[in-house]
């Protein structure tokens, strides 16, 4: 898809050496960039917001996780990915506080999801309550890959979402990228990606990171 096929390219264009890395991406889906990393990355944890099953538990090759309550210790996560998740939590911002918690210093939360170039600010569609959804427009569901029902859509991001992740994130710093190239077959809506960085006080040596880009 488009959008994955974005992602893969800033993944390869900003982190190069993410293979070395210790990624953790949440709710992945069985093709393209995801199988990629799970096959590529020694380091590669994948995870899905499983109700039945405790946070931090295997489920498979899968581990039990909540975006918004991490298991993970502090400083332990090069890299947070997911694609197309965040339009579907109930707190965007207890999901960034707690990435950028576990992530090392300058790591890297990299992702898709929806924004409605029409919207000048963010929309929040329904909440999510220990007894349901709560709708507050037309219900609306995207796929899901471990439920048929879908996952309810929480919020219709606008074009002020680079500013509220500095706002759930401070210090980091944020990239949107939108790109527009069919030579790699990225074309259509729904295409940005967004790189996010960790501050980190004691950045590695050009020496370092040549090493690390040739690993």
């Amino acid at each position: 898809m488009p959008r994955e096929r974005a992602l893969a390219w800033c993944l390869h264009h900003f982190i190069p050496d993410w293979r070395s890395m210790v990624i953790h991406e949440c709710s992945p889906a069985e093709r393209g960039i995801s199988v990629r990393m799970m096959k590529e990355a020694p380091g590669y944890i994948g995870s899905h917001y499983y109700s039945d099953v405790p946070r931090g538990q295997k489920n498979g090759p899968y581990q039990s996780e909540n975006l918004e309550q991490l298991t993970f210790e502090d400083n332990s996560i090069d890299i947070h990915c997911h694609l197309d998740v965040l339009e579907h939590v109930n707190d965007p911002g207890a999901c960034f506080t707690e990435m950028m918690r576990t992530l090392k210093p300058g790591g890297f939360i990299i992702f898709t999801t929806p924004v409605y170039e029409t919207k000048a600010t963010t929309e929040r569609r329904a909440w999510i309550r220990e007894d349901g959804v709560e709708h507050l427009f037309e219900p609306e569901y995207h796929g899901n890959p471990i439920d048929n029902e879908g996952a309810a859509v929480t919020f219709h991001f606008g074009n002020d979402l680079s500013s509220l992740i500095l706002n759930w994130a401070p210090g980091a710093s944020v990239r949107q990228v939108r790109l527009n190239d069919a030579s790699i077959g990225v074309l259509g809506e729904f295409r940005d990606v967004f790189v996010v960085q960790k501050p980190d006080p004691n950045p590695p040596g050009i020496v370092t990171r040549v090493r690390n880009w040739l690993r």
